[in-house]
């Protein structure tokens, strides 16, 4: 039997956790609603615009849910709603006084709908990112192939799953800080946190046993360097990457350092050091995110606009354009040198690399030159071939480099894994 030491401890700490659920559940749902910045409209907003895809058109069909995710206040003089909203969200009457409050009953409080079990790997699998997660775990082994000594399975299998539950944890954080937001964006007004059909205290529970489950299998799989660059991936991610995306364009540039680690993690994982060939690595997929982001962004503009974030497409579009041209030319120069000379792959890579480098900088130039819906989309579908070719590429040229290196000190022509 317990004893009443025991007993008590364990009535305080439930206590604790119901008193942390509360006051997250209400902070966030403060957030919510309260958090939404004024910001100005983009142009893209104010004019029909001749870019529209047959995926638009049907969306405009469509019954726009962010109409119905908002607070509306028919007053100049907000600030009594605002302070009982801040006090009780919960118990607010849709009067107040003479000001009209245009809340739908679902809106209020904890209106969370309830979740059978069936439904929860669906729901994680949304809350994640699944597809987000699968690249990061490809981007992953392809950087752990690319290490210079014999392969290890289980090494392997922990670094793919110990990654990949990092980057579940990054996505649902990411969601939970940006669900205010998500509402306001067609892209994203489905997302589970807007539609109410996972709680904040659920999302932020997943998020922390990704993150230490995943460091533990990283700390204990691999090494304590690929724990360490997971947890600062996560952090990155989640503490600056999300939040800097509402105030300043330099976020871009920050989510271009957390693209670049995956594949890094995967070849510390078995190499156990950060050298020079790691981090060439790292600036291929650094230079890469550019490309991607900015033929990806350029279409969603006005949503972007319209939930205030600062992202280079919404305040700055010569700089985006200027970027992808800068990075799509940085893959060819990064390829063609600086991958031979630093060991990472052999020079033959640089003549294999060629047509896919120039590809990449005819798309690059074609949306510096004329940037509209056509050339955006081109890229970018372009930067989701580009990349896993060029990690095949690499794969086998570090595989020719290592079986050159073996045939020279052995006499025998085998690659030995």
């Amino acid at each position: 039997m317990f004893s009443k030491h025991a007993m008590k401890q364990w009535y305080c700490g439930t206590t604790n956790y119901y008193k942390l659920s509360n006051v997250i559940e209400h902070s966030i749902n403060q957030f919510r609603f309260l958090a939404l910045q004024n910001t100005a409209p983009h142009p893209d907003e104010m004019v029909e615009l001749n870019e529209k895809t047959s995926k638009d058109l049907v969306d405009m069909k469509k019954k726009d849910l962010f109409t119905s995710r908002i607070i509306k206040l028919e007053s100049s003089k907000n600030y009594n709603i605002r302070e009982k909203l801040l006090n009780a969200p919960v118990n607010l009457s849709k009067k107040d006084s003479k000001k009209i409050l245009a809340i739908h009953n679902t809106d209020l409080g904890n209106g969370w709908i309830k979740m059978g079990a069936g439904n929860l790997v669906k729901t994680y699998m949304d809350l994640s990112k699944f597809r987000l997660t699968m690249l990061i775990a490809t981007s992953t082994i392809g950087g752990y192939f690319m290490a210079p000594v014999a392969y290890d399975p289980k090494t392997l299998a922990c670094c793919v799953i110990g990654t990949s539950l990092m980057s579940c944890s990054a996505n649902a954080f990411n969601q939970m800080l940006e669900s205010p937001y998500d509402s306001q964006m067609k892209r994203t007004q489905n997302r589970l946190l807007v539609t109410n059909k996972i709680s904040p205290l659920h999302a932020f529970s997943f998020a922390n046993i990704c993150a230490l489950t995943g460091g533990s299998i990283l700390y204990y799989g691999c090494n304590p360097l690929t724990t360490f660059l997971g947890l600062l991936n996560v952090g990155l991610y989640a503490g600056i990457y999300t939040p800097m995306k509402r105030h300043h364009i330099g976020s871009t540039w920050v989510g271009a350092i957390v693209g670049a680690i995956p594949p890094v993690m995967g070849y510390v994982a078995i190499t156990g050091q950060l050298d020079l060939p790691a981090l060439v690595l790292a600036a291929i997929q650094y230079s890469w995110q550019f490309p991607h982001f900015n033929g990806l962004s350029w279409n969603l503009r006005a949503d972007y606009s319209r939930a205030g974030y600062r992202v280079m497409c919404v305040t700055d579009e010569k700089l985006c354009r200027k970027s992808t041209l800068r990075h799509s030319l940085a893959l060819l120069g990064i390829c063609s040198i600086a991958a031979p000379l630093s060991g990472l792959t052999s020079y033959t890579f640089a003549i294999d690399s060629l047509p896919l480098n120039l590809a990449m900088c005819y798309f690059g130039y074609k949306f510096y030159s004329t940037p509209d819906a056509k050339t955006s989309r081109n890229l970018f579908k372009f930067t989701l071939l580009y990349l896993p070719l060029i990690m095949t590429l690499m794969v086998i040229s570090r595989q020719d480099r290592v079986k050159s290196t073996t045939a020279t000190s052995t006499g025998e022509v085998e690659f030995v894994n």
